[in-house]
């Protein structure tokens, strides 16, 4: 995936996903991906316990529940031990380790993301005039706890193209390429999923 672009939302920033502070106890990060290279159990432990708390939350948003989330996530981490040989170390290991998160998250909800894009989602009526716009939702009294649970309110293939474009930092094209869909309908559906999100979150807290 290429660099991120401006418009993807920090996840410093999200209280909900605070990323991992842990310390490497005695060793480096390159130590550990040396160590988990040569197959050694303790480092892939290791990677696990750093790890494994955001990851799970990067898959919550696009599962269906936590149960999901946590199928997701431990494909994922076996997708990460199976692969970790490949990792050439141009980006973090988190980095990493959260693209194969994101891209098995996606690679097994697609078909349904896919049919709901194009078949079940435009009957959302959500009128210009009734909700505030998305962006200006950051200057209201609203914590991002709450924006993440009504994240999870919003349909399948609205939230999957927010999370990838807002929280993930994909761009239309690469959002395209994922689920099959046009860059068009990409827009298209994050036009709708913001409007939608901030009707939700207008008509429960404000």
């Amino acid at each position: 995936m290429s660099s991120k672009p401006e418009h993807i939302a920090r996840i410093e920033d999200i209280g909900a996903f605070l990323p991992p502070k842990e310390i490497l106890l005695n060793n480096s990060e390159q130590e550990l991906i040396a160590a988990c290279k040569a197959g050694k159990r303790v480092a892939q432990k290791r990677i696990y316990e750093l790890f494994a708390g955001k990851m799970l939350n990067v898959c919550r948003r696009y599962a269906r529940d936590d149960e999901q989330a946590r199928d997701f996530m431990h494909d994922g981490f076996i997708k990460v031990f199976l692969n970790v040989h490949k990792f050439r170390e141009e980006s973090s290991l988190e980095t990493w380790i959260t693209r194969i998160m994101i891209n098995n998250s996606i690679s097994a909800i697609k078909k349904e993301v896919r049919r709901g894009i194009k078949i079940s989602l435009d009957y959302v009526s959500v009128k210009d005039d009734d909700i505030r716009e998305f962006e200006l939702l950051e200057k209201q009294p609203i914590t991002a706890k709450q924006v993440f649970e009504k994240l999870k309110e919003l349909p399948l293939g609205y939230r999957t193209v927010l999370s990838l474009y807002v929280l993930d930092g994909y761009t239309h094209k690469e959002i395209a390429v994922q689920l099959g869909i046009s860059e068009g309908t990409s827009k298209s559906q994050l036009a709708k999923a913001k409007k939608l999100l901030a009707k939700i979150l207008t008509e429960a807290y404000l």
